[in-house]
């Protein structure tokens, strides 16, 4: 047990850029974040389902509603067409295995990826050092002074009160799920120890099952939509990716 560093920090005014000007080969040790517009792609649905394997068939035929299906089905192809551009594959080819924490990862590459979805957005993050990733939508009914106490640090909790409360509730829960989710820690009774706020903080290493430290970077996805990716290397540039499937040319 030792102790690491988290650095959490908040974009503004970033720019999303169109899928087709992207140039894959150049990933390195960049960060690469891709949103993708459920809606947008339903048109698709077909062409999607003909590159996603036979275990992910079975896994889209457990939902109960259409709805969580269909962006069940979208999601995984998206995920399989955008990971084939970067390794040069096509997307049925690529192979996706459970490593430490149960975490998914991508067999015979150092590449690595993480996925997220709310309301009607697909978050994947991808890059060469290990990547976690989460999105919400900006629930205004959710009642999350219930949870606070039991999730938060005394200062969050402060925080959180005061105006603007329930964006700042959901911008800091996104900055603990994607740290989690990059480590394969999982959301457990130790969320409240992970620092949140802006800033730089120290942290216990086996909270989070990592001895690095790490950079989070929250940015608004969407009007309402807040999403936070935790890397733990210091990227050279963060570039965002807006992709519509049925406009680009780069993937059909």
């Amino acid at each position: 047990m030792g102790l690491i560093k988290i650095h959490n920090r908040y974009l503004e005014n970033i720019a999303w850029t169109n899928a087709e000007t992207c140039d894959f080969a150049l990933i390195n040790n960049n960060i690469d974040i891709w949103r993708i517009n459920i809606s947008a792609n339903l048109p698709l649905l077909t062409s999607f389902l003909s590159i996603i394997n036979p275990g992910e068939i079975a896994r889209s035929n457990k939902y109960f509603h259409t709805k969580d299906k269909n962006r069940f089905i979208i999601s995984r192809g998206a995920l399989r067409h955008i990971l084939g551009k970067y390794l040069n594959r096509s997307p049925n080819s690529i192979e996706f295995g459970i490593g430490e924490n149960k975490k998914p990862y991508l067999v015979n590459s150092d590449l690595h990826y993480n996925i997220s979805h709310s309301g009607d957005w697909i978050l994947c993050a991808v890059s060469n050092p290990e990547i976690g990733a989460d999105v919400e939508l900006i629930n205004h009914d959710f009642k999350y002074q219930e949870v606070i106490e039991d999730n938060f640090s005394s200062d969050e909790v402060n925080y959180i009160r005061q105006n603007l409360s329930i964006e700042r509730f959901f911008m800091l829960w996104t900055r603990k799920e994607a740290l989690t989710k990059a480590t394969g820690k999982g959301l457990d009774e130790d969320l409240k120890l992970i620092p949140c706020l802006d800033g730089v903080h120290p942290a216990q290493s086996d909270v989070i099952s990592s001895a690095n430290d790490w950079l989070i970077s929250s940015f608004k996805l969407y009007e309402d939509y807040i999403a936070s990716v935790a890397s733990d290397t210091l990227p050279n540039e963060i570039r965002f990716w807006d992709i519509d499937f049925k406009k680009s040319a780069i993937i059909f």
